[in-house]
C-alpha cells in the first residue's frame, strides 16, 4: 500500500480534553496519541528520513 500526499490530506490536531490529545488524521483514519507517543513517532520518522537520504547519495 502506498499513501501519497496528493491523494490524501494529513491533519494533525489537538484535543486538550482527550486522554490521548494528539490526533493524526489521514485516509479516513484517526490515530490518537499521547504527547510522548507523538514525539517518539516523530523521532522515528525523522531518523528513518535521515537514513533514506544517506542511502540516496
Amino acid at each position: 500500500m502506498r499513501l501519497t500526499t496528493d491523494t490524501c490530506t494529513t491533519v494533525v490536531a489537538v484535543d486538550n480534553q482527550a486522554r490521548r490529545p494528539i490526533l493524526l488524521r489521514f485516509a479516513g483514519l484517526v490515530l490518537a496519541m499521547t504527547p510522548t507517543e507523538a514525539r517518539t513517532l516523530a523521532d522515528q520518522l525523522h531518523d528513518r528520513a535521515d537514513t533514506a537520504e544517506e542511502t540516496d547519495k
